[in-house]
């Protein structure tokens, strides 16, 4: 087996690390609900469409 190289951070870099959190230009779960309200067959067709993306890469991908 190959031999792991351990690094060795700073406090402070490990404390960066810790405090790392999601930025506050994402989307909250609240919003989410009210562009399904709004939109229902938009979200559904977005839904569908990704859908089929993902079909059709594990599809492709099978035939191999």
């Amino acid at each position: 087996m190959a031999e792991v190289e351990k690094k060795e951070f700073a406090d402070e870099e490990v404390e960066d690390i810790l405090n790392m959190h999601a930025s506050r230009d994402q989307i909250s779960v609240t919003e989410v609900r009210e562009l399904i309200r709004e939109n229902p067959l938009l979200v559904a067709g977005l839904v569908f469409a990704m859908g089929l993306l993902v079909g059709v890469s594990l599809g492709s991908g099978r035939r191999k």
